[in-house]
């Protein structure tokens, strides 16, 4: 029998989330979608689930070895589809400038934001970012994510940018957590390049043809806002992400409606992500071309800006997900249990809505709805057992009780 191979006994209940999954259903979630077994049970075979029920465990299961889970519930592994963990010092200078007034853009301007983290990030060896890479996923871990999507971007050279996919690609290779990796090039124009445009050109000519031929990168992502890169300004990068079968996600409207919403819609998106500032004209566009909105209430915590309003995304037909965005400036939060607390506060989620938006909405953007996001026969066991009494407890939690285990793909991995 394979060491991934096990059945939980005992559980309060399982909240498996089938009714979106058998309907394959990401909008209009309630609480009746959320497939609530009591007194369960999970058949894990080889890193798949292989059975689910309610009291005595089936027959055919019987020769499994038992894993207690009195006094626990159990949930789809998170999934965490925005984040920024490849990067070297800290920016805690400027939390302090933000508390004297000092906006994200005048920080940039004064040298510090993302450039601040480029010139550390460089200075770092390879084997100190793949340490801290490491050490940042097992955070993840503890509290219940089993699957992240990563960007790069803190590079802003060709020969930095693939150097921080390919750590990714290593540490990946051998985690049991899923990763799923974002080149995102266009986070900030250079010093060295003359304008947004040129640098957009030049990652479209020489970056993106290695990234698709070493295989370093899922999608691609660009900072579409005022001041960084506007939707023109993209559109040689994008345009060849399409042709190489690279998807796209998106950095949209987090200070100002720069057309984002629009052109995620256009491009067909897989999420744009923060969207404070979207336009009407941009909302509907994505709920008609099925964009994910991903929303961060993190980065809206740290830096006092507002919080994104889900309602208008969901009445135009959006998926709503929820992510941490951790990063070394705006968003040092690696808790995605905080951020579904906060996203159903600040954001305007009901509880059915907020769990299926760290777990279902996001295997979604990442086009991993076969496989995670929810508990059923066949996908892979992506398991957090919590000691809690309910998933509305769960929700209610702001994320302070550990985990008392997370399986990742049938290994636990805390």
């Amino acid at each position: 029998m394979s060491s991934n191979s096990f059945i939980i006994t005992n559980l309060i209940e399982a909240v498996t989330l089938k009714p979106l999954a058998d309907s394959n259903r990401f909008t209009n979630i309630s609480s009746a979608d959320l497939g609530r077994v009591k007194q369960a049970w999970i058949a894990i075979e080889s890193g798949k689930i292989s059975g689910i029920g309610s009291g005595s465990p089936d027959q055919e299961f019987k020769h499994l070895k038992v894993i207690d889970g009195s006094h626990c519930m159990a949930l789809p592994g998170l999934i965490d589809a925005h984040t920024h963990p490849v990067f070297a010092g800290i920016r805690a200078n400027e939390f302090c400038m933000r508390l004297e007034g000092a906006t994200y853009q005048a920080i940039a301007a004064a040298g510090g934001g993302i450039q601040a983290s480029v010139d550390r990030s460089k200075a770092a060896s390879n084997g100190d970012l793949e340490t801290l890479l490491i050490e940042r996923m097992q955070t993840f871990a503890s509290h219940g994510v089993t699957t992240m999507e990563m960007k790069s971007g803190y590079g802003l050279t060709v020969d930095e940018e693939l150097r921080h996919l390919r750590i990714i690609k290593k540490v990946a290779r051998h985690s049991a957590q899923t990763i799923s990796a974002t080149c995102l090039a266009l986070h900030a124009v250079p010093k060295n390049q003359a304008s947004a445009k040129s640098w957009a050109d030049l990652c479209a000519k020489e970056l993106l043809p290695v990234v698709k031929s070493e295989n370093l990168a899922d999608c691609v992502d660009a900072f579409i806002e005022n001041g960084y890169f506007s939707a023109s300004d993209c559109g040689s990068y994008l345009d060849t992400a399409k042709k190489l079968d690279l998807k796209i996600r998106l950095h949209a409207d987090e200070f100002s409606d720069s057309g984002a919403a629009e052109c995620a819609a256009k491009y067909e998106a897989l999420s744009a992500d923060h969207l404070q500032h979207a336009s009407e004209k941009g909302i509907k566009a994505m709920g008609a071309a099925g964009v994910v909105a991903l929303l961060l209430p993190g980065t809206s915590l740290y830096t006092s800006i507002p919080y994104t309003d889900s309602r208008p995304f969901k009445a135009a037909g959006c998926p709503v997900g929820l992510a941490t965005d951790f990063n070394p400036g705006s968003c040092p939060v690696d808790n995605l249990r905080l951020v579904l607390t906060m996203g159903a506060l600040h954001c305007k989620l009901t509880m059915a809505e907020a769990l299926a938006a760290v777990t279902w909405v996001p295997a979604r953007s990442l086009r991993l709805e076969h496989l995670k996001g929810a508990l059923t026969v066949g996908r892979d066991a992506d398991i957090l057992l919590m000691p809690l009494q309910s998933c509305e407890e769960f929700v209610a939690d702001l994320g302070r009780t550990k985990p008392r285990a997370v399986f990742a793909r049938g290994k636990q991995i805390t």
